[in-house]
């Protein structure tokens, strides 16, 4: 059994809303996690940053949960302090553009743009997660990636300073930014003006051909390996005879094979024993060593 700590005593002494020893997979698309010591939801951003200096003074580790997709959580006990950033959720508008807290669930914000009629979001229709999530990871597809539209993001520094990088500040790369490792609070997104009618209609072509090829609305955490160069983690998955494999309660998806699937009983160690198949079998056929695209926690 945790004591109380001083870190327990600055979240009482300011009144922070804070849930101990809470399961996350609950809060996670693949609907599997072990509990955290501290699961918070900030108010606000000087909420935010008074919580980061306290964990920094009291030698507690933490982490950002986002939408909760992309994340594969294991079943162990997490001595963390997690910030979920649902309440950070502000969207402002002013076309073309438009400015986003982390915490913004992204398929709303695409679905929203699309309405405006604002180009430049419909490419990540039926990308799941939250703003900040999307920014660290480049998130998108064949149809295109976020970084297209970044005019600025706002990330707040261990000293709970914020700090504004423009665009060119940015590296943006496959499945990657040079935002990952810092705490995101907002971005500005630059869209453009567009034909209502017809980017409805790319948004439910993209959408429709998602629902036609991916596993959406099973339990899982989208693409679990990231493509190679020159290559399909998917293809290569399936050329080695391994959609619908199972261990435990977790399965590669017979329908796209770059995702596995919680039947409602997996556990993380289920999903990792079933991403180290994959990739052994991967490397013996095709000689490719396939990289993760979820993060494991």
């Amino acid at each position: 059994m945790v004591g109380f700590t001083p870190f327990d005593g600055w979240l009482r002494d300011h009144g922070t809303p804070v849930l101990g020893d809470a399961p996350l997979a609950q809060r996670t698309t693949f609907k599997i996690g072990g509990p955290v010591r501290w699961l918070v939801s900030p108010r606000d951003e000087n909420e935010l940053a008074g919580l980061l200096l306290a964990a920094k003074e009291c030698d507690v580790e933490t982490r950002v949960l986002g939408g909760g997709s992309n994340l594969l959580r294991l079943d162990e006990r997490l001595d963390s302090c997690v910030l979920q950033l649902n309440r950070l959720s502000r969207c402002e508008w002013s076309a073309p553009r438009v400015t986003v807290q982390a915490g913004c669930n992204l398929p709303k914000v695409v679905k929203e743009s699309v309405a405006r009629g604002l180009a430049g979001l419909e490419p990540l229709t039926g990308v799941p997660g939250s703003i900040a999530g999307a920014l660290i990871m480049n998130a998108g597809g064949r149809h295109g990636e976020i970084e297209s539209v970044v005019r600025w993001v706002d990330v707040l520094t261990p000293d709970g300073e914020i700090r504004r990088l423009g665009r060119h500040e940015i590296d943006f790369r496959y499945r990657w930014s040079s935002l990952r490792g810092q705490l995101i609070v907002g971005a500005e997104l630059e869209l453009r003006p567009g034909d209502p009618a017809a980017l409805k209609a790319t948004y439910d072509a993209i959408l429709a051909d998602k629902k036609a090829t991916q596993p959406m609305g099973a339990p899982n955490a989208g693409c679990v390996f990231k493509n190679p160069p020159g290559g399909k983690a998917g293809r290569m998955i399936d050329e080695c005879g391994l959609k619908g494999r199972r261990i435990g309660g977790a399965f590669i998806s017979p329908k796209h094979a770059n995702f596995m699937i919680n039947d409602g009983g997996a556990s993380g160690d289920d999903v990792m024993r079933l991403i180290g198949l994959a990739r052994e079998s991967v490397r013996a056929r095709f000689g490719v060593d396939l990289e993760l695209e979820i993060l494991v926690w």
